[in-house]
């Protein structure tokens, strides 16, 4: 009796040996791991993606190294997220409007179902920006003036197909404006310009602290409540047109297949980083508000808003050509 129960103890530690290698997944990361940014430095993606990549390095004693790769409204660094191995080693981290503005506007490699949500960060909360070249200092003196100065107002934004020129071009639909659009390698360019007098408008959350400085001025908000910061300045919703005022979010993305276990620490490692007050601080000044989500809801709310852009891309039948 004694070896029959020797040989079914042993029998069961074999199964467990080789049942480890799925299991020890979990010790992951192992190594570096790769945060693709597919814009270039000193935009918005990149100053939200740089705390996360420093909090998950301090987290598991790995680099999470932030490599930009900008080109074609992001596409060019999504598109090579893609096509890694799903080791969990290389991931996307931008905004969700990669796929659900730029993807919905253009010829690309991938579709929203090919793409995996992987942890949500943050909310946007940007806000449209004037500089001093345009003389409104309220949104309804800024559509009077473009309606009266047809094709002569200019506004920036990080590319073609990119959030800025959708809901630009959805107001300007809405409203009947005439606006010149000016696509930059990344919104940091643009807001360069707004401040240097090029421009007239931009939509951005980056260009806060200018209008704190009295640089720039700030005539609305792309949010679902007015920021802390800026309680004087009303939400789109507010003047009349939450439609404009469509989500866009921050998150981590990877290519399918990376495996579940790393899926799932990956993303209550997000979760915990920003429930971090000091993170949430942080954020808030570039104009985030952190939210998380778990996987499965995470994955509704991304394909539920890719859906959301396409429709309001058809129904403003705006192009990119």
């Amino acid at each position: 009796m004694n070896w029959r129960h020797l040989l079914v103890g042993m029998a069961a530690l074999i199964g467990l040996l080789a049942a480890a290698p799925a299991g020890a997944q979990t010790d992951w990361p192992k190594g570096p791991v790769r945060v693709i940014v597919p814009f270039p430095p000193g935009g918005a993606n990149d100053t939200g993606a740089r705390p996360y990549a420093d909090a998950l390095s301090r987290m598991f004693g790995q680099p999470f190294v932030v490599e930009n790769r900008g080109g074609a409204g992001g596409t060019v660094g999504l598109e090579s997220v893609l096509r890694s191995k799903p080791d969990g080693y290389t991931f996307c981290m931008c905004a969700s409007t990669v796929v659900s503005t730029v993807g919905n506007l253009r010829k690309t490699s991938y579709q929203a179902a090919d793409v995996d949500p992987i942890a949500m960060t943050a909310m946007y909360v940007s806000g449209l920006l004037v500089g001093p070249k345009n003389p409104a200092t309220t949104f309804a003196e800024f559509i009077a003036y473009a309606k009266a100065n047809p094709g002569k107002i200019a506004y920036g934004s990080s590319g073609v197909g990119s959030p800025t020129e959708l809901r630009m071009k959805f107001l300007g639909t809405i409203l009947g404006l005439d606006m010149v659009h000016v696509p930059y390698n990344g919104n940091a360019a643009a807001l360069n310009d707004l401040l240097g007098g090029t421009l007239d408008a931009i939509i951005e959350l980056n260009g806060f602290p200018h209008v704190k400085a009295g640089k720039l001025k700030i005539l609305a908000m792309f949010a679902d409540k007015r920021h802390p910061e800026f309680p004087d300045t009303p939400t789109m919703a507010e003047l009349g047109y939450p439609q404009v005022a469509t989500p866009i979010w921050q998150g981590f993305y990877g290519p399918h297949g990376i495996p579940q276990a790393i899926r799932e620490k990956m993303n209550q490692a997000v979760a915990e980083i920003s429930a971090q007050p000091e993170i949430q601080a942080k954020l808030l000044a570039m104009g985030l508000v952190t939210r998380s989500l778990k996987l499965p809801e995470l994955r509704d709310f991304y394909l539920a808003d890719d859906a959301l852009h396409k429709k309001i891309i058809a129904d403003a039948k705006i192009t990119i050509d």
